[in-house]
């Protein structure tokens, strides 16, 4: 083969790049004798008679290639990364200083290459780097460490080092590479933290973290003291509801928690509960959100509060120093406000199962000591009314009294007093009847000497049950009046538990209302719809009851609200279920109700409902229970 490559100022070896993509090495006889036997092809011969030999360098300049942009990469890996990249010899001078490296330390890559450790390294740091050096030199693998370094401009720093030896292949220690962090700001707000998390556990105070889906995050010791836990472990087994009574929940859900959500933060005097003793601790809390600092969404609650045990008791050791007549009346009026308290509860919480005997002990203590003065009272008028009989005599008899009486009398009013007591007392035994109404609906509605399966009237625990719901049926500037229709069959008596069954009806007619309040409020959010729902109809809530042979007694609560859509409804009787805000609902109401119908009485209770055409429930239950099963 002839021709293949010819020019006549050809070197005895060089390279020649085909057509087809391959190179090849070419070299003459005397060089191939050099070689010895190696891979070629046959033997060509030029235009002047030249034998030249070849061989297929082409893999080997493509893996070349590869190696120099390998290399590139390389450099710009160790000039692009955010890590310092240092490179050291065996005497620790410094070969290789990116670009990371000067913005950290300060200094140039010209500054720094062929200087020693020593000058970003403190004094007071050298020695424990001087081991960390003689680790390496003796190859014992890699280290880690967390040194203070010095800049340029004299500043201390703390940087996380990374360093590893730098082997050749045949064993022999070359230098040692190392990649530097600058942790400096985080070792700062981790020193600020422990600071922190110091003050909290020192403080004398409850501190203590929950979820907002009220999952116990982290109490403090003094807090886990307080309430009797052992432990944070033990702590964060619990919940929100597990630190408070079931009445203490039921106000902080009502009151609180609303203003909480509203405000972001909420203070005052609230009641925690000893777990161990079960007793209530009165505290001053200070209660407050924690708001994502992105999002501004809250993501956790925080309760700052103090024991103030001791400034109640002292308190209340003064109020016990007073007059009995004082005490009496004050007494009297802590039983009416816990009266309201009761009857706020009654419409708004949901742990009905304890509410019966809570009301039933409300309506008992101020049954006392209204009966007390209820019975005083006929005694009282006849007394009043001898005394002004006497007086009467005495003015027709001594017409004429002394300056003083005169006096004494012009003072006191005496013909003004003389026709408005009669009046006070018929004014206060006006009062004590509609006391002893309030505390009879009460004791109808709690059923506590009913506990046991009893033939009742429900018409009366309904109604009883109306009375305590009277002021959420009323009207004002924000509602319109509920209408209440009562549609009640001839029920003979029912077998049944009393106080449960009134429970039922609390539960199913608070939803009732609520669904009300929410479909006819007046807000200009609704604007022409409102109008136009008010002129059409008014909120109504239709009671109806139903004997049905031979065993079965329907009680239908009816009302034309928004109505209920299908997947809510599925899931209305499901514990924990509610479409009610955080804080107004916890989802047990209609989930006891199934219970109390269904377990407790052998009957059903099912929902009834369409969007815009608004909502039945149906409780059927028997007249007489089967007590053989």
């Amino acid at each position: 083969m002839k021709y293949l490559y010819q020019h006549p100022e050809e070197s005895s070896r060089d390279q020649i790049f085909l057509k087809s993509g391959k190179i090849f090495e070419r070299y003459s006889a005397p060089v191939r004798k050099q070689l010895g036997a190696c891979d070629e092809i046959s033997p060509l011969e030029d235009y002047y008679g030249r034998i030249w030999y070849y061989r297929d360098i082409t893999e080997y300049k493509q893996a070349e290639a590869e190696l120099r942009a390998s290399k590139q990469r390389l450099a710009l890996l160790i000039e692009q990364t955010p890590l310092a990249i240092i490179e050291w010899n065996t005497n620790f001078e410094i070969q290789t200083w990116n670009r990371a490296a000067e913005r950290i330390f300060g200094y140039t890559a010209e500054e720094m290459l062929g200087n020693r450790f020593e000058i970003i390294v403190p004094e007071n740091a050298r020695k424990h780097v001087n081991k960390i050096i003689t680790a390496l030199l003796t190859q014992r693998g890699g280290s880690f460490s967390i040194n203070e370094n010095v800049t340029k401009d004299g500043r201390t720093m703390v940087c996380e080092w990374y360093n590893n030896p730098l082997v050749a292949p045949d064993g022999q220690l070359i230098g040692v590479a190392s990649m530097v962090l600058d942790i400096t700001e985080r070792k700062r707000a981790e020193e600020e933290q422990q600071k922190f998390v110091a003050l909290i556990e020192n403080s004398s105070d409850f501190i203590g973290i929950a979820s907002m889906e009220g999952q116990v995050l982290y109490v403090n010791p003094a807090g886990l003291k307080m309430v009797g836990l052992s432990s944070l472990e033990a702590a964060k087994t619990k919940f929100l509801v597990d630190f408070y009574s079931p009445e203490a929940f039921a106000e902080f859900q009502q009151q609180i928690n609303p203003l909480i959500f509203q405000h972001g933060f909420w203070q005052g005097e609230f009641r925690y509960k000893h777990f161990q003793t079960g007793i209530e601790i009165p505290t001053d809390c200070s209660l407050f959100m924690v708001k994502h600092p992105e999002t501004g969404e809250p993501f956790c609650r925080v309760a700052v509060v103090r024991d103030i045990t001791e400034r109640k008791q002292a308190k209340e050791a003064l109020l016990k120093s007073e007059a009995q007549l004082r005490q009496q009346a004050q007494e009297l009026k802590v039983a009416l406000r816990e009266l309201q308290h009761t009857q706020t509860h009654l419409i708004q919480s949901e742990k009905m199962s304890s509410l019966g005997q809570l009301v039933a002990g409300v309506a008992h203590e101020i049954n006392n000591p209204v009966n007390f003065i209820y019975g005083n009272l006929t005694p009282a008028k006849e007394y009043t009314q001898d005394l002004l009989s006497l007086l009467q005599l005495y003015q027709s008899h001594y017409p004429e009294p002394v300056l003083e009486i005169e006096d004494f009398a012009e003072r006191i009013e005496l013909d003004f007093l003389k026709s408005d007591l009669p009046q006070t007392i018929n004014s206060m035994k006006v009062g004590a009847d509609r006391i002893r109404e309030i505390v009879l609906s009460l004791r109808t509605f709690s059923r506590l000497d009913e506990a046991e399966m009893k033939a009742v009237d429900i018409h009366e625990g309904i109604d009883s049950t109306l009375m305590i719901l009277q002021s959420r049926l009323k009207g004002n500037d924000q509602r319109l009046t509920i209408e209440i229709i009562k549609e009640y069959g001839k029920l003979p008596l029912v077998e049944c538990y009393a106080g449960q069954l009134n429970q039922v009806f609390m539960n199913i007619l608070s939803n009732a209302i609520d669904a009300l309040e929410e479909s006819f409020i007046i807000c200009p959010i609704l604007g022409e719809n409102a109008r136009s729902i008010e002129q059409r109809t008014s909120p109504q809530i239709c009671i109806r009851t139903q004997l049905q042979e031979p065993n079965q007694v329907t009680i239908r609560i009816t009302d034309n609200g928004l109505g209920i859509p299908e997947d809510v409804k599925k899931q209305l009787f499901d514990p924990f279920f509610t479409t009610k805000p955080i804080g107004q609902g916890t989802g047990m109401g209609l989930a006891i109700s199934y219970q109390i119908i269904t377990e407790r009485h052998g009957g059903s209770l099912e929902c009834i409902s369409q969007l815009g055409q608004g909502a039945e429930f149906v409780i059927k239950i028997p007249l007489i229970q089967d007590t053989s099963t």
